[in-house]
């Protein structure tokens, strides 16, 4: 609601209505995440094989919890593991608790390229950042903050 006096802007109905804040955000993060998984491709890797090397990088895990964390059924993590394994970015071993269970884990090759398509996509975002004003990238900072502590992350 305006304060006495004051007319709102179409700017400022829009970001106080939440509905409609939010939708302009989603549609701004997946324009954006798309892009730059698309500045991040590769011929060495595609989208899905980079998400599984980054799901790996931090430690072995099996398909399962890979598929489970990318929220796809297991016959497609096993192409795409496949697909790393072929590519010598990943490896397969039995699971030291439970040798029924396979474990993915990440190779120094699959770190490098994994390393590479991070740097490929932070260049582009840093050079779009770069084209800012102060007052911009200071606003982007604080929605990076909250959209961070609004993920759980």
């Amino acid at each position: 609601m305006p304060l006495a006096g004051c007319e709102e802007t179409p700017d400022q109905t829009r970001t106080a209505d939440a509905g409609l804040l939010a939708a302009e955000l989603r549609v701004a993060i997946m324009r954006t995440s798309r892009r730059v998984r698309a500045e991040g491709a590769s011929r060495e890797i595609s989208p899905g094989q980079y998400s599984v090397l980054v799901g790996v990088v931090d430690g072995a895990r099996t398909s399962g919890q890979l598929a489970e964390r990318e929220q796809i059924q297991a016959p497609s993590m096993t192409r795409i593991v496949n697909g790393l394994v072929a590519a010598g970015f990943v490896t397969r071993e039995a699971s030291p608790q439970d040798g029924r269970q396979v474990l993915v884990r990440i190779t120094s090759a699959g770190t490098e390229v994994l390393r590479q398509a991070r740097s490929r996509r932070t260049q582009w975002l840093a050079q779009r950042v770069a084209a800012l004003t102060t007052e911009e990238r200071a606003t982007l900072h604080r929605a990076a903050l909250i959209l961070t502590e609004m993920s759980g992350s």
